[in-house]
């Protein structure tokens, strides 16, 4: 996550830029296997099960990309102090920002880290605001691994930013 800030405002952007690129890596590679009948010469001659073979590995490449790349949001949550206003925009890599949340500052009530494990038990962090009424936003649209200090830090700016105490939510 990147964090911007000025004296009146502070803009946190979380675009899983690395993430949609390896996607589209994926789709270009299986566009590219799966357009292969239509130019490879010796197409024709290869064994049922090679042709075969080589269109499944085109079709998992294909899916596989747009899967890793569909599933990653992009989240800019831009809070402003001196229009005591907040937003922030959600959006996937081929769709334009497809919600928008407002607020006011004064609703932010707590920064909350929370702490997950990945498939082998290592620690991910995910950063939520708390706003009045329950109603909580995700700063971060995935949740990153280590580092929990460089989290804590990213917490802790938004937290003095919003001027809120360290307490965290239960």
């Amino acid at each position: 996550m990147r964090i911007i800030e000025t004296d009146s405002r502070l803009v946190l952007r979380d675009v899983p830029a690395v993430f949609w690129l390896f996607g589209l890596v994926f789709v270009a590679s299986g566009s590219f296997v799966l357009a292969s009948p239509l130019w490879a010469s010796e197409w024709r001659e290869l064994r049922l099960w090679v042709r075969l073979a080589i269109l499944t590995i085109g079709v998992a490449h294909l899916a596989g990309g747009l899967y890793v790349a569909g599933q990653m949001h992009a989240t800019v949550t831009d809070l402003d102090r001196a229009t005591n206003r907040g937003s922030q925009r959600v959006r996937r890599l081929w769709s334009r920002w497809r919600r928008r949340t407002e607020f006011a500052l004064g609703d932010a009530r707590a920064v909350e880290i929370v702490q997950s494990r990945d498939s082998d038990g290592d620690p991910m962090y995910q950063l939520r605001l708390w706003l009045a009424g329950s109603e909580s936003l995700w700063l971060q649209a995935q949740a990153v691994h280590g580092g929990e200090a460089r989290v804590r830090e990213q917490a802790e700016r938004v937290r003095h930013f919003l001027r809120l105490s360290d307490v965290q939510p239960d």
